[in-house]
């Protein structure tokens, strides 16, 4: 059994599940929990870059909250990350009633986790998940070829040009050739690798 297909499948669960699943937590006492930005979020764990969680809590008239502590909780082990070194982040929510898990970073494990955040207001407490995948990414060999293969077309087309440009003109007047540089550094051409 082939584990890297097997992740992605899940991921692809994961995803599907993430889209038809609720955004909005809610607690008796009218405390809602929105989701508005991370939920299914595929973070590369190659460059270590993931999308920072944003949650927004409004009360039971949808006003938003101000001031309320919020913990984004990441897992301890497996596919997970941090918020720069730490598992936990507190914050609190601004006047727009959100709060942001800044400083994400996914950890070298790749597969699906969830964020736990927990929002805390007058005594009152809300919770909500947010599902995300880790992914390795392969680097594609075909748009080094695709790369190449325009460069040197580029270059093809530049001598066409300056070639058909250097006839002489119907006034009897000889046009001056037109010059072309391409530089792109040093180069070496050989297969992809």
């Amino acid at each position: 059994m082939q584990i890297e297909p097997l992740w992605r499948n899940l991921g692809l669960i994961w995803i599907v599940v993430a889209a038809v699943a609720p955004a909005v937590a809610a607690d008796a006492d009218g405390l809602n929990l929105r989701i508005i930005e991370g939920q299914g979020s595929i973070n590369n764990v190659r460059t270590r870059s993931a999308r920072a969680p944003i949650v927004e809590l409004r009360d039971d008239q949808n006003k938003p909250i101000a001031g309320a502590s919020v913990t984004f909780q990441t897992p301890f082990t497996g596919p997970g990350a941090t918020f720069g070194s730490e598992r936990a982040l507190l914050t609190q929510t601004d006047s727009e009633g959100r709060a942001t898990g800044r400083g994400l970073v996914p950890n070298a494990v790749t597969g699906p986790f969830e964020i736990h955040v927990t929002a805390v207001f007058n005594s009152n407490v809300v919770s909500a998940s947010i599902r995300q995948i880790n992914a390795s990414p392969a680097e594609s060999r075909s748009s080094r070829k695709v790369l190449w293969i325009s460069l040197a077309a580029g270059v093809a087309a530049g001598g066409v040009l300056a070639a058909t440009h250097g006839h002489s003109s119907s006034s009897g007047v000889s046009s001056v050739p037109s010059t072309s540089t391409l530089s792109a550094g040093t180069s070496t051409f050989g297969p992809p690798q």
